[in-house]
């Protein structure tokens, strides 16, 4: 379903700014709150955060880029959501509150646009997130985008920069072929990320937004490369499929795809990886943890290694947003 209308009755314009701010409070219903702590003054006054640091992260939706006709308005709005939960979970927090800047044309589908908020609706009552605020802004005809800046508290923030040589180099779930459904019908690994996080043995962790073969590089120290056992890569169903018309392989997917929302952990030498996994089945039965290399010295840095043959992969890019085809 596209979110335009060439109806101007059905249409946004129709609303004006004033009235579809009213609109959208009431499409929210109990994920926003009243003034002061929610959408009515200049800025929501918040709580301060009891325990631990504050976090903050933001995401966006575009139409034509991170969704298109073929999801839902409801998937959409859900998905704005779960790529900023799923950066809190990275980061092994707590979701708190939420503002979101609405940016569209004004022959954008009053109905649809009702639809896409129910999304976000569900989603932040599943997460306990609150939407407290936000801004209203004119694009031109036939596009569509939101932004969510999400807020977020933990412990003790799991770092990107933390991690060692000779850490092992662990993924949850599966890897590739997302455009195929699952860049928007995932679940972050909230629960997930907390538990790392609170695990001594873990030293770093991210999610797998952009694919691994480019994500991964940002955990590595200095002078260091991931020697990557790829016959233990866990690659996505969706990745298999797609490659029967891409051209590519399913290695290739899983290794370069994004949107995967998987997080991508490294734990410390100390770490006895036979009794970590068990723990983790325990915990997580659902969700596979896979160890897939272990981060070792070089002279070169910042590659990833086939261990088998000791040679570069052969793909250093994933997704890159401003890449010119």
């Amino acid at each position: 379903m596209v979110p335009f209308t060439n109806n101007v009755a059905d249409s946004v314009s129709q609303l004006g700014e004033v009235a579809l701010i009213q609109q959208i409070s009431r499409w929210l219903g109990p994920v926003s709150p009243a003034s002061p702590h929610g959408i009515g003054d200049d800025c929501a006054v918040l709580e301060p955060v009891n325990s631990g640091q504050q976090i903050l992260t933001v995401d966006s939706v575009s139409y034509g880029q991170h969704f298109d006709a073929n999801v839902s308005p409801e998937d959409a709005g859900a998905k704005l959501v779960k790529r900023n939960v799923s950066d809190i979970a990275a980061m092994g927090g707590s979701p708190g509150p939420a503002v979101l800047a609405l940016l569209c044309g004004p022959d954008v589908c009053t109905q649809w646009l009702e639809r896409f908020f129910f999304g976000i609706r569900q989603c932040c009552e599943h997460y306990k997130i609150s939407l407290v605020g936000g801004d209203v802004s004119s694009l031109a005809r036939g596009n569509f985008s939101a932004v969510l800046t999400l807020t977020g508290q933990a412990l003790s923030p799991k770092l990107r920069s933390t991690a060692k040589c000779g850490d092992y180099i662990y993924v949850t779930g599966t890897l590739g072929g997302s455009i195929l459904g699952k860049h928007y019908q995932f679940q972050p690994r909230l629960a997930e990320g907390q538990w790392l996080a609170q695990n001594p043995h873990c030293s770093a962790q991210m999610d797998l937004t952009d694919g691994l073969v480019k994500d991964l590089k940002s955990l590595l120290p200095t002078a260091t490369h991931a020697a990557l056992d790829l016959g233990t890569l866990p690659i996505a169903p969706a990745a298999y499929t797609l490659a029967k018309t891409s051209g590519h392989s399913a290695l290739q997917h899983a290794c370069c795809d994004g949107e995967d929302y998987e997080l991508v952990v490294t734990l410390d030498m100390q770490v006895n990886c036979q009794a970590f996994e068990a723990q983790w089945s325990a915990q997580f039965p659902d969700t596979e943890l896979r160890q897939i290399g272990r981060i070792r010295r070089s002279s070169s840095g910042g590659q990833l290694i086939d261990s088998a043959t000791n040679t570069a992969l052969p793909w250093s890019h994933g997704f890159e947003h401003l890449r010119v085809p």
